[in-house]
């Protein structure tokens, strides 16, 4: 007796022990989610996340645990923010995975399966009696032929076998007709199996919602008064960006263009950002902040390649050399980069008729900074952590430029449309695809690339079929003559370009003449027809103006020495 009053003392003392310390492992702990609330987020990847909350604490609490933040941060970048009567011992990031939950099954899909198996009972049952019958069957067989087949012992009468096939035949039909009956139950009781599990297919089972991982803080700090305190913390996150989107709309009657910023936003942070305020900033943190240092530059001899390799190189610097000039320019040739994505154009109606596009311009704040720009947007967005583009219109912007065509008969035979912005450089482009919008009618897709020197920017608008261009050789002004050594070819081309519009054309014409760094070959312009020459490239340039309707011919000959005994491959 002494010793059962022991132990349940002892059970006893166990049990408020417990009872005391479990408690007191979560008076010093309190737990919170983050609210987010700003997202600065960089161009190309990279983004800025601040949250704040507000935790209840007193002077027991030891630990704060903020969770729903992003799975994927810098730890290097995390900052926390506490008042100053709370000191902040330590912090810890961690990713948290919460377990899940096991599937709920509806009350009528488990009595349905407690259907299929009592009828799989059945079905079980009867094939036992059907595997009994038919040993029956097949030692009721054995009997008889063992029966007939006794010619030692007594002879057996004829009566005697009569009467004994009567007694199998009954006993034999008896249960060739179970087994029959048997399997047809029992296909019977297959289809209502069948039956029971189309029901179950049919009730839409209680899944419970399955929690996403999500990234928590942990804080140790030490508190010296009791109430709601603030706690701020931003961080870095690779798992965001933006890229830059234009909508060029252009309004060929009074020749305005307006350029639509747009944002094109993803992220996939592991958290959905909820009303949260958006800060587009051009700044690449990602891309590092170490500046450069020269190291020896030792130079090597080049072994060149084959012909093809040369000829291909060659074309890609001729290309690069050989950029638009600006029309407005009269004594030199003006440095432009022109902007055009490979591709058909394709013309389809605009849904959206209305020609201004944004209304949140007012709600967009530009902000200066020495090396990035940011666009900080008055609005709450709601962007899901799903990698699914978002497009945030930034502003719009009346731009000045002037439409030009441009053709180059030589690589196209149709003229394009250009739109010719000046002093572009003070509208804070951001390499990106444009959207070409003429009189409310998609034309296709073009690209800026900011990333240039050029004090003009052409943005392509399309092919313009109103003009018409054709290039051809005059043959009876071009030759063939060889003289000694050497052969010379004469070439001479002629351009025909003509305004099929109702309004004057500004049309600036390209063409070119080979170039030769061979010492044998010898290229000579014969006749420029007034063109604007450059002769590190060989383009020939003609600013033409037309009327509605009218024609005009340019034409250009040069001549190719060579030694008789060669041949050149691109002569034309």
């Amino acid at each position: 007796m002494k010793k059962f009053l022991l132990l349940a003392g002892i059970a006893l003392s166990c049990a408020i022990s417990n009872a005391q310390n479990t408690p007191s492992e979560k008076w010093d702990t309190v737990r919170t989610d983050a609210g987010m609330n700003n997202a600065t987020v960089y161009f190309g990847y990279g983004a800025e996340l601040t949250h704040e909350s507000k935790v209840k604490v007193d002077a027991s609490t030891r630990i704060i645990v903020i969770n729903q933040l992003s799975t994927n941060v810098d730890i290097n970048s995390l900052q926390v923010s506490v008042p100053e009567d709370v000191a902040l011992l330590s912090q810890r990031y961690s990713v948290f995975y919460p377990v899940p939950p096991p599937v709920v099954k509806v009350k009528e899909v488990e009595r349905l399966e407690d259907s299929i198996l009592l009828v799989q009972k059945e079905i079980s049952r009867l094939d036992n009696l059907i595997v009994i019958d038919q040993e029956i069957l097949t030692k009721t067989g054995l009997l008889i032929e063992t029966t007939v087949n006794k010619t030692n012992e007594k002879p057996v009468t004829s009566d005697e076998i009569l009467k004994l096939l009567e007694y199998y035949t009954a006993k034999i039909e008896k249960s060739k007709t179970n087994i029959y009956n048997n399997k047809q139950t029992i296909n019977q009781l297959n289809v209502r199996i069948a039956e029971i599990r189309k029901k179950i297919a049919g009730i839409t089972a209680v899944t419970p919602v399955k929690q996403r991982p999500y990234g928590q803080v942990i804080l140790q700090v030490m508190c010296k008064r009791s109430g709601e305190i603030p706690v701020a913390m931003s961080y870095y996150t690779t798992n965001a960006g933006w890229t830059a989107m234009y909508d060029v709309r252009v309004n060929s009657k009074t020749n305005k263009v307006k350029m639509v910023y747009k944002a094109s936003l993803t992220q996939t942070t592991g958290i959905d950002w909820k009303k949260t305020k958006l800060t587009l900033s051009t700044g690449t943190p990602n891309f590092g902040v170490s500046a450069p240092v020269l190291t020896p530059w030792y130079l090597q001899l080049y072994v060149p390649g084959l012909y093809t390799d040369l000829q291909r190189r060659a074309a890609q610097g001729n290309a690069a050399r050989n950029i638009i000039q600006s029309y407005a320019e009269d004594e030199k040739l003006a440095e432009v980069v022109v902007t055009d994505a490979a591709g058909q154009y394709n013309l389809k109606a605009l849904k959206d008729q209305n020609i201004d596009p944004s209304t949140l311009q007012q709600y967009t704040t530009l902000t200066q900074g020495q090396l990035n720009t940011s666009f900080e947007i008055d609005l709450p967005y709601d962007i899901a952590s799903d990698g699914q583009l978002n497009s945030v219109t930034i502003k719009d912007q009346e731009i000045d430029c002037t439409l030009k065509n441009y053709a180059v008969p030589r690589m196209d035979k149709d003229a394009y449309l250009l739109a010719e912005v000046a002093d572009w450089q003070n509208l804070d482009l951001l390499p990106g695809d444009a959207n070409i919008i003429m009189d409310d009618t998609y034309i296709g897709k073009s690209v800026i690339d900011p990333n240039t020197t050029a004090d003009t920017l052409n943005l392509s608008l399309g092919r313009d079929k109103r003009i018409a261009v054709k290039r051809s050789l005059v043959k009876e002004q071009s030759s063939l003559k060889t003289s000694g050594g050497n052969t010379k070819q004469v070439f001479t081309y002629e351009i025909l370009v003509k305004n099929n519009k109702v309004t004057d054309v500004n049309l600036l014409l390209k063409d070119q003449f080979p170039l030769s760094n061979i010492k044998e070959v010898v290229v000579t312009l014969e006749d420029g027809s007034d063109a604007m020459i450059n002769t590190e490239t060989g383009v020939l340039t003609w600013k033409i103006d037309l009327k509605p309707g009218e024609s005009k011919k340019v034409r250009f000959s040069y001549s190719v020495k060579y030694p008789k005994d060669k041949k050149i491959v691109n002569l034309k």
